[in-house]
């Protein structure tokens, strides 16, 4: 403090600096030690704050001097609506909420002129994917509805430590989904839940419009039905099928890693997000892996948690007439939050226009201004949810937060334990014989990584199941329990001709941790490790031929040795890397 000419040994000084010493503790500006992430509780800032205010009393025979000398703190600036986990709420307001779904929004009502079907259509005809506007033009489309039916959408907690885990309570989807009926608060009435009983787009579900389903049921969105069954029916299927989430979930982790939003950030140039064309033409180099960030990995597993719910949710054309998908992109934009708050100097391509989406708060929506200026832009929705208006309440469940071993070596599982000196500890030897080494951390949090370039918007939905020296894989190995499996990466779809300019033009590039894989198998470059996919059909389960998905944008990969945050590919030859055979 003797840098900034205080003196805390010396009361005098303390005195004269009191009020400017607690509003920098106050406002978070001086950390409490060196330690730049601890701060004074409140209980000690209000005590200094009386002190001061006493008169600076320093034993008991000093004399009181009572005076306003540090006003209150100012209380935390009320939101308008917290968004709470949807297993939190109480059954009146659960109910609440399905009242508003079904009074306002006639959520039932397949007519195209019926609100749920208008704002549903909004996502099929303006919804931004692979580039910056992603997450953030989402972030308006809730909070749009939020306007209109005058209350917060409850999220969807499919980050839970056990949401993976057949039997668990967090398992599968939360029984407000599940429930055949609800009793209305307003009429008393038995209704149909209409969390469940949405109407699908023009009344006719995707299976039923690729002709795979028939019959009354067609009215309404569908779920993979897995996701209605329970105790030992289907056990198996669906014990595999839930533990696919894990790796969506370590996906989230993985991304939330990365420190830039997207790239350029204040770089200057011509901004990527929402551009079908550049004018003038930028060279390609200017922008290596311009998408290899929080916001083009966040993609992946935003993509696979569509595929994996199901047929109507699998499809962009048809997603957002689920009601699912509120409460699923509600906690999209919880984990979204969770970057924005630990990055406050994050840059954005601000002024890039939301539309349809009018104001800061994105409140209306206008489908034909020609004045960009009058929508919601990047920057209004990039701010702390706070700023805007909404909060999250708390998770009911321990959050997953990464799987701290991954998996293990067989060489590793046959170590003998051993207990490590102090040299070994600093060395990054684990006390746990089975726990990777930081050296062995590196490579599983660091890459290989399976990299796919060109990735752009294809008209089906497709799921793109990677394996490492497995070139006879099925989609049955499709398992975390498969050391080969490297994961899934989903390609959904558009479901109908983009005339738009909606879709980049120049593609992006995706990309899949393959480091617990090549861990798994003890491998090394000099190994030349294989790639090979399997490819399914979302909508028919047909697996397609490597001949139909080579003719496909952005589905051959490459597996590239190093950090995929470095401008490798674009600039120079990828080191390492080993082609599809």
């Amino acid at each position: 403090m003797r840098g900034y000419f205080i003196d805390l040994d010396q009361v005098d000084s303390v005195k004269e600096w009191s009020v400017t010493i607690y509003n920098h503790l106050a406002s978070r500006s001086m950390p409490l030690t060196t330690d730049q992430t601890q701060f004074w509780p409140i209980d000690a800032l209000e005590t200094f704050r009386l002190w001061v205010n006493q008169g600076w009393r320093v034993d008991q025979t000093s004399p009181f001097d009572p005076a306003d000398r540090i006003p209150p703190p100012d209380l935390p600036q009320k939101v308008k609506r917290i968004r709470a986990d949807i297993r939190s709420l109480s059954q009146d307001e659960l109910d609440a909420y399905r009242a508003k779904l079904d009074d306002i929004m006639q959520i039932g009502n397949p007519d195209r002129g019926a609100p749920w079907q208008i704002f549903a259509y909004i996502h099929t005809n303006w919804c931004l994917h692979y580039q910056e506007a992603f997450a953030l033009w989402h972030r308006a489309y809730l909070l749009y509805l939020e306007e209109l039916i005058d209350f917060a959408i409850p999220y969807w907690d499919w980050m839970a430590q056990d949401a993976s885990v057949d039997g668990s309570p967090e398992a599968g989807l939360p029984q407000a989904f599940l429930d055949e009926a609800y009793i209305h608060p307003g009429t008393g009435k038995k209704r149909p839940n209409p969390l469940r009983y949405a109407a699908a787009k023009d009344g006719n579900s995707k299976l039923c419009a690729i002709g795979k389903m028939s019959g009354p049921d067609c009215k309404y969105v569908q779920r993979n039905p897995l996701f209605y069954t329970s105790g030992d029916t289907d056990r198996a299927e669906r014990t595999k099928f839930y533990a696919m989430a894990r790796i969506f979930q370590q996906q989230v982790v993985d991304a939330l890693e990365f420190e830039t939003f997207s790239t350029p950030q204040g770089v200057p140039g011509y901004p990527w997000a929402n551009i079908p064309a550049f004018h003038p033409p930028q060279p390609d180099n200017l922008y290596p892996y311009r998408d290899v960030n929080f916001d083009g990995l966040y993609e992946q597993p935003h993509d696979n948690y569509h595929g994996w719910l199901g047929p109507d949710m699998g499809d962009n054309a048809y997603t957002a007439f689920d009601p699912l998908f509120l409460s699923y992109h509600a906690n999209i934009d919880r984990m979204l939050e969770v970057w924005i708050r630990n990055h406050p100097g994050a840059q954005f391509t601000t002024q890039t226009p939301l539309q349809p989406f009018l104001g800061a708060g994105a409140t209306d929506v206008s489908y034909s201004s020609a004045d960009h200026w009058r929508y919601t832009s990047i920057g209004e929705m990039a701010q702390d949810s706070r700023r805007i208006g909404y909060d999250y309440g708390e998770p009911l469940a321990k959050q997953f937060t990464g799987d701290a071993a991954r998996k293990k070596s067989p060489t590793a599982v046959k170590a003998k334990p051993s207990k490590p000196g102090k040299m070994a500890k600093e060395a990054g030897v684990s006390a746990d014989p089975f726990v990777a080494t930081r050296a062995e951390a590196k490579i599983m949090d660091d890459g290989p990584w399976v990299v796919f370039d060109d990735v752009r918007c294809t008209h089906d939905s497709y799921l793109i199941d990677v394996f490492i020296n497995q070139a006879d894989a099925t989609p049955n190995d499709a398992t975390s329990c498969n050391m080969h499996y490297v994961g899934r990466f989903s390609r959904i779809g558009m479901g109908l001709v983009d005339d738009k300019g909606r879709c980049v033009t120049q593609g992006v590039s995706r990309v899949l941790n393959a480091g617990p894989t090549i861990y798994s198998l003890d491998l090394r470059p000099e190994d030349k490790p294989q790639i090979s996919l399997v490819v399914t059909h979302l909508d028919t389960g047909r697996v397609v031929t490597a001949d139909e998905y080579k003719a496909l944008p952005g589905f051959i990969p490459q597996l590239v040795w190093g950090d995929p945050r470095q401008p490798i590919i674009g600039q120079m030859a990828p080191r390492g890397c080993c082609s599809l055979h």
